[in-house]
């Protein structure tokens, strides 16, 4: 089914839950900017796909942040991100 996501939508705002934790409705639009640029369904986007789905999450990265990003996460040089890697960012982001 087609997606709710909108492409202009404000940033998400950090809600009075304990650190590091998301409310359901949070999760869920992370996931469908994911899904939205993980258009090959392989469960991971490369350092392009991630600066266009925080775009769409509302954040605006500059190239070197978003490199520094992956480096965190991408454990195997891939110079990809996989979802859980990205959901975890996206909740440091957030929260």
């Amino acid at each position: 089914p087609m997606s709710t996501f909108k492409k202009e939508k404000a940033p998400l705002k950090p809600t009075r839950k304990a650190r590091n934790e998301l409310t359901e409705e949070q999760k869920q639009e992370i996931k469908e900017a994911f899904d939205l640029f993980d258009t090959d369904g392989v469960g991971y986007i490369d350092a392009k796909e991630l600066k266009v789905a925080m775009r769409a999450l509302g954040f605006e990265p500059k190239k070197e942040e978003v490199k520094k990003m992956i480096a965190e996460v991408d454990r195997e040089g891939k110079g990809v991100i996989e979802f859980a890697d990205f959901m975890e960012l996206m909740t440091g982001k957030i929260s």
